[in-house]
């Protein structure tokens, strides 16, 4: 009898401690599940604010091309018009910090919808801007001597000069979301112009290449 009760002790006991064991594993992986399911969240976040940021990279590049596609097929400087004053966190990310100064560009467009937020709720949540500035040129095709084009200061051209010189442009560009929580922001360097002869067609915009200050 007193082995029959000793078994019966040992038995409760151990059953205690498998169930301890299977209630602690499960605790520590409903943590790492919810972990897990935080991280996956954030990566969606970061990809979905850095696809916003592109958006706006390619929607500067759009605005561009369809400058120079409007008419003739001479070689044509966009400069940069318009200016603003300097504010906010998507232009201090791009190096604009003196806000007693002003920024000037050719085009920009803020606050747009990376998606319908009627049709798309949690897309919808993410936001972009974006400006198209003109910031220097080639004193040659065939030479690499920059002449800076300062886009905190009035622009240095006119429409339709230099035409036989290779002229640049950036667009910067910012993504936000969830709801403005998070930034990106992204650059984009284009050329275009150029005499010909050396196969640059004057309007043609050339892709320079990519930056993330």
């Amino acid at each position: 009898m007193i082995l029959k009760s000793n078994k019966k002790g040992f038995v409760l006991a151990l059953t205690l401690l498998v169930l301890l064991a299977i209630s602690s594993f499960s605790v520590a992986m409903m943590g790492v599940i919810q972990q897990n399911s935080k991280a996956s969240v954030r990566s969606h976040q970061v990809n979905t604010v850095n696809q916003a940021a592109e958006f706006g990279l390619d929607s500067g590049r759009l605005w561009l091309v369809d400058q120079m596609s409007k008419s003739g097929t001479a070689a044509i400087t966009i400069t940069n018009a318009t200016n603003r004053s300097i504010s906010g966190a998507c232009l201090a990310l791009h190096g604009y910090t003196n806000t007693s100064n002003n920024i000037h560009y050719a085009f920009r467009k803020i606050n747009q919808n990376f998606a319908e937020i009627g049709t798309e709720t949690d897309f919808g949540r993410y936001t972009y801007e974006y400006y198209v500035q003109r910031i220097g040129n080639h004193t040659t095709l065939n030479g690499f001597n920059f002449i800076p084009q300062s886009t905190e200061g009035a622009d240095t051209l006119t429409p339709t000069t230099y035409n036989n010189r290779r002229i640049f442009y950036r667009v910067i560009s910012c993504g936000y979301g969830p709801n403005k929580n998070k930034i990106v922001p992204l650059q984009l360097f284009l050329s275009a112009g150029g005499d010909g002869a050396t196969g640059n067609v004057g309007r043609s915009i050339n892709i320079e290449g990519y930056y993330k200050p």
